[in-house]
C-alpha cells in the first residue's frame, strides 16, 4: 500500500515560541482550511479568529487596543469574556508570494507602545521559519504526488512497461508486464530477465539485447509464454546516462494479437466481398484512396458491354453522358478531398448504345485506428424507369398546383371578407367592453370616494377640534376627539383591507386553523349580532381536518355572511353554520375556473331568508354591488370573502332560491400540520419595554414612518439603527456588530425588504425579522409562508401591538 501525502506541519510549537518572544498570553497560527493551532484564547470562534487574522500584514501589524479599533471593537472576543485587547499579526508567505497562513500573538492587556524592535524582529524571523517549513512540506507532497501520478499512468497504460539495468536486472515493471509472464509485480522487480522469461525465450532475445545495449532501438515480435496464440510487439529503447554510456533499457510491449487476427480476418473479408459483389444485381465497383478504379463486378461489364480492364482508372469516363460529366467529376473530386459520401444521378451508355439513368453511390472505408481512407466502394443502380415515372408525376403535379392556386385565390378573397367582418365585430365588442369598464370604474370611484370622504370628515373634523382646543389652552375632551379620529382611521383601514381582499392583495397571516374551535368561539358574538328574531344553530363535524388560512379573515368572512343573512330575514328566521370535510373531484372542478381537485374543509352558512334570483347570484361577488338601499352597504362584503378565499387557494359557491333562503359554502384546503394555538395579547397591559438594551435595525424609506417607529422603540429602551433603503440596511447587516431584530418595510425601492433579508442571511443565518406591509404583492413571499424567526405586521398598526410583537420576537431564544 502506498503512503499517503505528508500531513501539513503542526505549528503549535511555533505559536508557543512566538508567545514567549512577544510576552503575550496567547498566540495562534491559522492556515487555510485548518483550525487554529497554538495557545489560542479560550472560546475564540473560528469566524472571529479569521477576522483578527485579516488584520495581519507582510510585516508585523500592531493593534495596541482592539477595543478602540473600529474594525474589532464589536467582536465577541473583544467585548465578551475573553476581553482581548492587544494583537500583532504577521502574514506567512511562500517564496512565490502566495499566502500560506497567518501568525498572531494576542493579550488581554492593551499595549500602547506595541512590541519592542527586538520582539518584532524575532516575530518576523519566526514567521519566515514557519513559512519555510510549510513550503517544504508542500513541496514534498507535490513530489510524492508526481511519483504516484507516474505509477498510475504506467499501470493504466494498455502496454507492457519495464526497465532493465546494465546487468539485465528488472528495476521497474508495471502490472501488465508482470502478468504477461504470470508473475506479480513484486516477484518481477529485482530479478534478471533470464529468470523472468525463461531460458528458451531469453536465448531468442539475446541478439536483440546485445544490439540494444550497443545503442540501437530494437523491435521484434514475441509469442506469449503459454503459447496460447497471443503475440506482443516488443521494443528495447536504450537510455544514456550523463556520461554518454548506455545506462539502462526501457522495455515497451504492445499486445498485437488483435492486429494479427485482423489481418487474417481482412483476407477472409476480401474473399467474402468478392463473392457478395459478384452475386449482386447492381453494378459494383471499387477504387484506391486517390479514386483510381481497379475493380468492377460482372454486372458492370454486362451492362456496358466493355471488355474487362478497359474502364480501369479513368476509362469509365467514355461511357456516361457528356451532359452529366462535368457535375459528376466535380462531386467525385469533392468526395475524394473531403471523405464525404458520393451520390449522383447520371446517364450511362448501355451495350446497345442507349443511355439510361443510373444512381451512383460510393462510401469510403477507413482505417479504424487512424481514420485514413483505405478504399472506396460504390454501386450503380439502373433507375431509368423510376426517373421517367417521376417526370410524369412532376407534370401532373404542376397541373394540380395550378388548380390549387386558383382555388386558393378564391378562398383568400372569401377569407378577406370574413376577416373584415370579424374586425368590425371586434371593434364593436371593444367599444362595448370599454363602456362597461368605464361604468365599473365610475361605480368603484364613486363608492370609494363616498366612504372615504365620510371617514376623512371624521378624522379631519376631530383633528381640527383638537388643534382649536390646544390653541385655546383647553384640554377637555381631547381624548374623546382623538378616539373619534382613531375610530374613523380604523374604519378606513378596514375599508382598505376589504378592497385588498377583493383584489386578493391583502397580506394574510396564514396558520393552521381548527374551524370547529373558531366557529364555536364566535357563538356569543354572532348571537349578539343577529338579535333575538334570528335563531342560530351551529353544527360542527367530528374529526374535522385542519385548514391553513388567516383566522381573523375567516372570522370576518363568517361574520359578514351572518350579517347578510340577518338582513335577508327582516321578520326573523334561522341561521345555520356547519363544518364538514369535503372532497372536490375532477368532475366537479372541470366546470370551475381556478379550482384544484383535492381535500377541503367546508364552512357552510345557510339562512331561511328572501333568497336571490340568478342574475343577483351572478353579480354577488362584484365589487360595490349591493341590493341594499344607498348608504346601508358598501358592496364589498362578498367581494372581500371571495378575495380572501381565492388568496387562500380555496373556493366559494352560492346556492339560493327566491323565497327559500341562501347557502354560501367556503372551501378551504386541508392542512396536514398541527393547529396553531397562539394566545392573543391581553388588552390593558403596559407596553413591553426593552430589558437588556437590545439593538433594532429599522429599514423604512418613508421618513415619517421611520421616525415614528424609531422614536417608539427608543422610548421603550431599545438601541435603534435607522436605514432609509435596502442597500444601506444590507451594508449594516453585513458589518460586525449586535443586531437583535430587523424591522423592515417590504416594498422598499430598489433592493426590497425580502431580497435584503435573503442576502443578509449569509452573514447572519439566525437573523430575526419583522416585516411591515400593507400590500401582499409587494411582499413576494410566494405562498405567503414565512421562515422561522420571521413575522409580519400589517399597516396601519397600533403602537402597543407593534411593541408587543417586537418584544415577543426578541424574547424567546438566545441573542
Amino acid at each position: 500500500m502506498q503512503a499517503g501525502p505528508p500531513p501539513m506541519p503542526d505549528l503549535a510549537d511555533t505559536a508557543r515560541l512566538a508567545r514567549m518572544v512577544c510576552g503575550t498570553a496567547f498566540a495562534m497560527v491559522l492556515m487555510p482550511g485548518a483550525p487554529a493551532c497554538g495557545p489560542v484564547p479560550p472560546g475564540l470562534a473560528p469566524d472571529e479568529a479569521e477576522a483578527l487574522a485579516a488584520l495581519a500584514g507582510r510585516e508585523p501589524v500592531i493593534v495596541p487596543d482592539l477595543s478602540r479599533d473600529p474594525r474589532t471593537a464589536g467582536l465577541s472576543a473583544v467585548c465578551g469574556p475573553a476581553a482581548l485587547r492587544f494583537q500583532a499579526g504577521l502574514v506567512l508567505a511562500g517564496t512565490d508570494g502566495r499566502l500560506l497562513g497567518t501568525l498572531c500573538v494576542l493579550d488581554p492587556a492593551a499595549r500602547p507602545d506595541g512590541l519592542s524592535d527586538d520582539a518584532a524582529a524575532a516575530l518576523a524571523a519566526i514567521g519566515r521559519q514557519a513559512a519555510r517549513e510549510i513550503g517544504l512540506v508542500a513541496a514534498l507532497r507535490a513530489a510524492r504526488a508526481d511519483r504516484d501520478d507516474l505509477r498510475s499512468i504506467t499501470e493504466a497504460a494498455p502496454a507492457l512497461i519495464a526497465a532493465l539495468d546494465r546487468d539485465e536486472v528488472c528495476r521497474f515493471a508495471n502490472g501488465n508486464f508482470a502478468r504477461w509472464f504470470g508473475r506479480a509485480p513484486a516477484e518481477t522487480v529485482g530479478r534478471s530477465l533470464r529468470e523472468i522469461v525463461g531460458e528458451a525465450a531469453y536465448a531468442a532475445r539475446r541478439p536483440f539485447l546485445a544490439r540494444a545495449f550497443a545503442g540501437e532501438t530494437v523491435s521484434f515480435e514475441a509469442a506469449h509464454p503459454r503459447a496460447d496464440g497471443r503475440h506482443a510487439l516488443v521494443r528495447y529503447v536504450p537510455r544514456r546516462g550523463p556520461d554518454g554510456d548506455i545506462a539502462d533499457l526501457q522495455l515497451l510491449g504492445v499486445d498485437i494479437t488483435a492486429e494479427t487476427d485482423a489481418r487474417a480476418a481482412l483476407a477472409d473479408s476480401a474473399l467474402k466481398f468478392r463473392a457478395i459483389a459478384e452475386s449482386m444485381p447492381q453494378m459494383v465497383w471499387s477504387t484506391l484512396p486517390d479514386g483510381y478504379h481497379d475493380y468492377y463486378n460482372p454486372r458492370w461489364y454486362e451492362f456496358t458491354g466493355m471488355p474487362e480492364g478497359s474502364t480501369d482508372g479513368e476509362g469509365w469516363n467514355a461511357i456516361f453522358h457528356p451532359a452529366e460529366q462535368p457535375e459528376a467529376w466535380r462531386r467525385w473530386r469533392h468526395s475524394l478531398a473531403t471523405g464525404e459520401p458520393y451520390e449522383i444521378e447520371y446517364r450511362l451508355r448501355r451495350h446497345d448504345g442507349i443511355y439510361r439513368w443510373v444512381l451512383g453511390r460510393a462510401m469510403p472505408i477507413r482505417d479504424p485506428a487512424t481514420g485514413a481512407i483505405e478504399r472506396w466502394f460504390g454501386t450503380c443502380t439502373d433507375i431509368d424507369d423510376q426517373v421517367r415515372a417521376r417526370e410524369t408525376l412532376a407534370q401532373r403535379r404542376e397541373a394540380l398546383e395550378t388548380e390549387i392556386a386558383e382555388r386558393t385565390a378564391a378562398l383568400a378573397e372569401a377569407n378577406a371578407r370574413l376577416t373584415a367582418e370579424i374586425e368590425e365585430r371586434a371593434r364593436i365588442e371593444e367599444a362595448l367592453r370599454q363602456s362597461q369598464k368605464m361604468e365599473a370604474v365610475g361605480q368603484l370611484t364613486g363608492g370609494i370616494a363616498h366612504d372615504f370622504n365620510n371617514l376623512l370628515t371624521g378624522i379631519v373634523g376631530s383633528l381640527d377640534l383638537m388643534q382649536t382646543r390646544i390653541n385655546e389652552g383647553r384640554t377637555q375632551n381631547l381624548t374623546r376627539y382623538a378616539g373619534l379620529a382613531m375610530a374613523s382611521a380604523q374604519r378606513a383601514a378596514a375599508l382598505t383591507h376589504r378592497l385588498l381582499a377583493f383584489a386578493r392583495r391583502q397580506p394574510l397571516a396564514a396558520q393552521a386553523v381548527d374551524a370547529n374551535r373558531l366557529v364555536s368561539a364566535m357563538d356569543e358574538l354572532l348571537r349578539r349580532t343577529l338579535g333575538e328574531r334570528v335563531r342560530l344553530e351551529v353544527v360542527v363535524a367530528g374529526g374535522l381536518w385542519l385548514t391553513l388560512c388567516d383566522p381573523n379573515q375567516l372570522e370576518n368572512a363568517i361574520l359578514n355572511l351572518a350579517i347578510n343573512a340577518r338582513d335577508a330575514m327582516p321578520d326573523g328566521g334561522q341561521l345555520t353554520i356547519e363544518t364538514a370535510n369535503a372532497h372536490l373531484d375532477d368532475a366537479y372542478v372541470a366546470s370551475e375556473i381556478g379550482v384544484r381537485a383535492g381535500q377541503y374543509v367546508c364552512v357552510c352558512v345557510s339562512d331561511t331568508g328572501t333568497g336571490m334570483p340568478p342574475d343577483v347570484i351572478a353579480r354577488a361577488f362584484d365589487p360595490f354591488f349591493t341590493t341594499k338601499p344607498m348608504g346601508e352597504g358598501t358592496g364589498l362584503g362578498l367581494s372581500m370573502i371571495y378575495g380572501f378565499t381565492k388568496q387562500s387557494e380555496g373556493h366559494v359557491r352560492i346556492y339560493s332560491e327566491v323565497g327559500q333562503g341562501t347557502t354560501v359554502k367556503l372551501y378551504l384546503p386541508r392542512h396536514l400540520g398541527r393547529a396553531a394555538d397562539e394566545p392573543a395579547p391581553s388588552a390593558g397591559l403596559p407596553v413591553p419595554r426593552a430589558e437588556h438594551g437590545e439593538t433594532v435595525l429599522v429599514v423604512e424609506d418613508d421618513a415619517t414612518v421611520r421616525t415614528l417607529i424609531g422614536e417608539t422603540l427608543t422610548d421603550l429602551g431599545y438601541r435603534v439603527i435607522e436605514a432609509p433603503d435596502g442597500q444601506t440596511g444590507l451594508r449594516i447587516l453585513e458589518a460586525p456588530g449586535r443586531i437583535d431584530l430587523v424591522v423592515t418595510d417590504v416594498g422598499l425601492p430598489g433592493l426590497n425588504g425580502r431580497r435584503m433579508v435573503d442576502e443578509a442571511l449569509a452573514a447572519r443565518p439566525r437573523l430575526r425579522v419583522l416585516f411591515i406591509t400593507g400590500y401582499a404583492e409587494n411582499a413576494a413571499f410566494g405562498n405567503g409562508h414565512l421562515a422561522p424567526g420571521m413575522r409580519m405586521i400589517t399597516k396601519p398598526f397600533a403602537i402597543d401591538a407593534f411593541a408587543t410583537k417586537v418584544r415577543a420576537m426578541i424574547e424567546p431564544g438566545p441573542r
